[in-house]
C-alpha cells in the first residue's frame, strides 16, 4: 500500500487532528501508512499516542504583525513566510526534507499551503482537505475576507502579487513555471471540500464538490450532567474566548443544568461558577453524547464541533476568536440555526441571548432543517469515499511512476 502524508500547517487546538482522525484510522486499516506532520506537537500527543501513529513537527514561521487584520487569504500568507522569498524558501526546503524522509506517495493537506507549494516543486501529488477557509477560490486577485468591509481591487492585487512573488522565486529555484495567480498554489490532484455549501465561508466559491464532513473522532468521556431537570446547555470555550467570563456569568445565573468545558480554565476560576446545576468538565467530552442530550450549545465556532450540533439539529451560541470562525458563525446566523456574537460589538445582556436561544423555536427548527436536508448522508460513508478516492490517487502515481520507470 502507499504511504501517505498529513500536512497540518495553520490552525490551532484539537480541531484539525480531530478531525481527520476518522480517516486516518480507515486509511490504516486499508495497509496505508499515515506520516502526521502537525503544526501543533500537545494536540497530537493528546489525541494520536494512544491511537499507535507517530507524528513530527511541521515548518512553521512565526507571525510578521502588519496593521490591521488580514483582508485576504493573500494577507495571511503574508503574515506567515510569504512576505520574503528567503523565508519562503527556507519552509518550503524543511517541507521537502520531510516529504523525503517519510517517502511521500500522496500528500493530504490539512491547511498547508507551505507543503503543496513544496509537493509541486517535488512533483508529489496532493490531495486537499479544506474546510472552505482553508482553500479560497479560483479568482484573482483572492477575494476581500471581510465582506462588510470593501477593499478596492488594487488593494487585493497588491497583497496577492507581494505574495506571489515570493512563490514564484521559489519555484524558479527548483525549476517549476511561475504562476500566474496564487490560487494556483491549489491546483492539485484533488480538491475536497469537507464541508457543506451552507457552511463554506466563500460564499462565492462557485462550482465545487462538497462531500461532506468527516465524523467525530469519539474521543472524551461521557458528558457529566447535573442531576435535574430542564433544557439542558453544554459549552466549548476557551480562556482566549472573546467574552468568555461573560458567558460563563450568563450560563451560571440561568439556572439551567450545564456542563462547560473550558481547558486552560484556573482552578479558583472554576471554583467560583461551580454550582450544582453548572459542572466544569475535567477532560475533553465525547461529542456524540453530548449532541444527543442537549439543547442548545454554545462555542468558539470551530468547524467540528459546530457542525457536529447542526447534524443533531441543535442550535448555537457562537463565540469566535478569529477570523475563520467569525465567517462560520456568519453562515449559521444567516440561516437562523443559531446567534453569532461580534467580539468586537457584543450584547450588552448574554443572559437575554441565551434565553432568546433557548425560548425560540425558530433556531431550533433552522437547525432541524440542516439535519433534514443531510440525514440521508452518513458521515461513515463520507470516509468510505474519501478511502476509496486516495487509493485512486494513489494507483494514479504508481502508474506514472512505473511508466516513467519503463521509458527512462
Amino acid at each position: 500500500m502507499s504511504k501517505l502524508f498529513y500536512a497540518w500547517e495553520f490552525g490551532a487546538n484539537f480541531g484539525h487532528i480531530g478531525a481527520f482522525l476518522p480517516l486516518g484510522r480507515a486509511l490504516r486499516d486499508q495497509g496505508h501508512t499515515v506520516s502526521w506532520i502537525v503544526t501543533q506537537t500537545g494536540p497530537a500527543a493528546r489525541l494520536l499516542h494512544g491511537e499507535g501513529f507517530t507524528w513530527m513537527q511541521a515548518p512553521v514561521s512565526a507571525e510578521t504583525r502588519r496593521n490591521g487584520p488580514p483582508l485576504s487569504y493573500a494577507d495571511i500568507l503574508l503574515r506567515f513566510g510569504y512576505s520574503e522569498a528567503e523565508d519562503l524558501l527556507g519552509l518550503v526546503v524543511a517541507w521537502r526534507e520531510l516529504l523525503r524522509l517519510s517517502g511521500a506517495e500522496l500528500v493530504l493537506a490539512d491547511h498547508a499551503p507551505t507543503a503543496v507549494l513544496a509537493a509541486r516543486t517535488m512533483g508529489v501529488p496532493v490531495m486537499l482537505f479544506s474546510n472552505g477557509f482553508t482553500v479560497p477560490p479560483r479568482v484573482r486577485p483572492l477575494p476581500a475576507m471581510r465582506s462588510w468591509q470593501p477593499l478596492a481591487n488594487e488593494t487585493l492585487l497588491a497583497l496577492e502579487d507581494a505574495a506571489l512573488a515570493s512563490v514564484n522565486t521559489v519555484l524558479a529555484h527548483f525549476g517549476q513555471p511561475r504562476l500566474d495567480a496564487l490560487w494556483q498554489i491549489f491546483e492539485v490532484a484533488e480538491e475536497a471540500m469537507i464541508t457543506y455549501p451552507e457552511l463554506d465561508h466563500y460564499e462565492q466559491r462557485g462550482p465545487a464538490r462538497y462531500w461532506g464532513s468527516l465524523s467525530n473522532a469519539a474521543i472524551g468521556i461521557a458528558p457529566p450532567w447535573p442531576d435535574m431537570v430542564g433544557k439542558r446547555i453544554f459549552a466549548y470555550l476557551r480562556p482566549e474566548t472573546p467574552n468568555c467570563e461573560a458567558v460563563v456569568t450568563a450560563l451560571h445565573g440561568l439556572g439551567r443544568p450545564t456542563v462547560i468545558y473550558l481547558p486552560g480554565a484556573s482552578e479558583p476560576f472554576k471554583a467560583k461558577w461551580q454550582a450544582p446545576h453548572l459542572v466544569f468538565a475535567p477532560q475533553p467530552v465525547d461529542i456524540e453524547q453530548v449532541v444527543r442530550d442537549v439543547d442548545v450549545a454554545v462555542t468558539y465556532a470551530s468547524l467540528a464541533t459546530t457542525t457536529a450540533f447542526l447534524f443533531a439539529g441543535k442550535p448555537l451560541l457562537l463565540l469566535p476568536t478569529h477570523l475563520e470562525q467569525f465567517l462560520l458563525g456568519k453562515r449559521v446566523s444567516d440561516m437562523g440555526a443559531g446567534l453569532l456574537v461580534n467580539p468586537e460589538n457584543p450584547p450588552d445582556d448574554l443572559r437575554e441571548t441565551l434565553l432568546n436561544l433557548l425560548n425560540s423555536p425558530s433556531f431550533t427548527e433552522n437547525a432541524q432543517a440542516f439535519a433534514n436536508k443531510y440525514a440521508a448522508f452518513p458521515q461513515d460513508q463520507v470516509v468510505g469515499n474519501l478511502v476509496r478516492r486516495v487509493g485512486e490517487l494513489c494507483a494514479s502515481a504508481a502508474g506514472r511512476e512505473s511508466a516513467i520507470g519503463v521509458t527512462s
